[in-house]
């Protein structure tokens, strides 16, 4: 029989706060988080890159500067490069090849296609970061 006062059986909280609540608190879970934004969106698209942006936004394991750089960077950084390669496309004429004969430069019409990829890029480099930042120790997070 397994009771609450069994060592191996459920305990109740320590501190009288639900067990949700203590759970994003716990480095686990913010593991979890950052392997979800490194992750979720290549496993399951959008569904799996929304549950880690919710995983990381309930997580207390970084601060609410972390969390928006983690969201929004790598959307800035993938607009600044659209934009750059857009850019550079707009009056270039375009062939098979790609633009100007080039196959690295993508046509106009490839930009959509490569702002997915610049996107999964900049979130598993977001979600690795998240992961450093959680493996730290206290006393060294910033």
């Amino acid at each position: 029989m397994i009771g609450p006062d069994d060592e191996e059986g459920a305990r109740p909280p320590e501190d009288g706060r639900p067990f949700a609540e203590q759970v994003l608190e716990r480095r686990g879970f913010a593991i979890t988080a950052a392997l979800f934004v490194m992750l979720g969106g290549l496993v399951v698209p959008f569904v799996g890159w929304v549950a880690g942006m919710v995983m990381l936004w309930r997580s207390r394991a970084w601060t609410t500067k972390q969390k928006v750089w983690a969201t929004g960077g790598p959307i800035l950084a993938s607009a600044a490069v659209l934009l750059v390669l857009a850019l550079l496309t707009a009056n270039w004429k375009s062939t098979d090849a790609g633009v100007g004969g080039s196959p690295v430069i993508p046509v106009v019409y490839d930009l959509g296609s490569t702002a997915v990829v610049l996107l999964l890029i900049g979130y598993a480099a977001a979600g690795t970061w998240l992961l450093w930042q959680a493996l730290r120790p206290e006393g060294r997070r910033a």
